[in-house]
């Protein structure tokens, strides 16, 4: 009997690609024309483009600089000249944090070259049915009070942005405001300290978050395109007509209100325990100092 080939990972993502965006209200229509395939192909490159990133720095970089530290201690520890060296504050793993704050740098810019690309989705898929250049963040703002661009909205992109802002200009101390949670109680004359496991986990929260993303900001560029329609200076629809657009529309804004909501009350859940938890372990690091 043959053994089963594992499944090719670029087949499992594409495959979990089209049954996440398949969510998206009208997303069967906009796949039929070549706008929204060439949209989709956008998605797909920057999808694979974090998932191979995760796997490059979880499965190389971290395992390789593990390796080269076993081989810096056991060079030192058998030097003819380590009289000479001094060893105090010698710490062979910062090369690996090092590695790991590196790591976030890299992720919030695959992130950002995401979001610049979805934010320019609207105008490509309704430019020709809409009213205005109004871009579709400042829609956002105005319809909703609701920043798209915040990175602070979601806590995931606050959390990547900050450590990479700290470790560009704060050489990697955690000295940078406004703090995401859990990292309010961090001693501000040491460099973040961010295990391997958390930076897998985070880079997997990010690829998570792309595919709501994509959608908060279709659901956006839908009612600004709804509104518009219904709403020119000359009459161009029936009653009828008229009347379905505005159902449409109050369904888009009950959608997103709940969208927002949602994400809201997670965001607040989520805080509360990462706060819970970060203030345990600087409650435990202070006790262990005091010993």
């Amino acid at each position: 009997m043959k053994k089963k080939r594992p499944k090719n990972k670029f087949d499992a993502l594409v495959e979990k690609l089209i049954a996440e965006f398949s969510k998206i209200r009208d997303f069967d229509l906009m796949m039929k024309d070549e706008v929204g395939k060439k949209i989709f192909n956008i998605i797909i490159y920057r999808t694979a483009e974090i998932v191979s990133y995760k796997e490059l720095v979880c499965q190389h970089f971290i395992p390789e600089t593990n390796k080269a530290l076993v081989k810096s201690k056991q060079d030192f520890n058998t030097s003819q000249y380590r009289f000479l060296l001094n060893t105090e504050g010698l710490d062979f793993k910062e090369t690996l944090h090092d590695t790991i704050r590196l790591a976030y740098v890299g992720l919030f810019h695959k992130f950002e070259n995401y979001r610049n690309d979805v934010l320019e989705m609207p105008q490509l898929i309704f430019g020709n049915l809409y009213n205005s250049d109004q871009p579709i963040a400042l829609w956002a703002k105005e319809k909703f009070d609701f920043d798209i661009k915040d990175l602070y909205k979601f806590h995931i992109t606050h959390k990547i942005n900050w450590i990479c802002n700290c470790v560009k200009h704060k050489d990697g101390l955690p000295t940078k405001t406004p703090k995401p949670s859990g990292f309010q109680f961090l001693d501000e004359s040491k460099r973040i300290v961010i295990t391997p496991e958390e930076f897998k986990k985070d880079a997997q929260a990010l690829i998570e978050f792309y595919p709501f993303y994509l959608q908060l900001v279709l659901t956006f560029a839908q009612h600004k395109m709804c509104v518009e329609m219904v709403s020119p200076k000359e009459e161009i629809f029936g009653e009828e007509i008229r009347q379905e657009l505005l159902n449409k529309v109050a369904s888009i804004e009950a959608l997103i209100r709940k969208y927002i909501a949602d994400q809201e009350v997670k965001e607040k859940t989520n805080m509360i325990d990462i706060e819970i938890k970060g203030l345990t372990s600087h409650i435990l690091n202070k006790l262990k100092e005091l010993r």
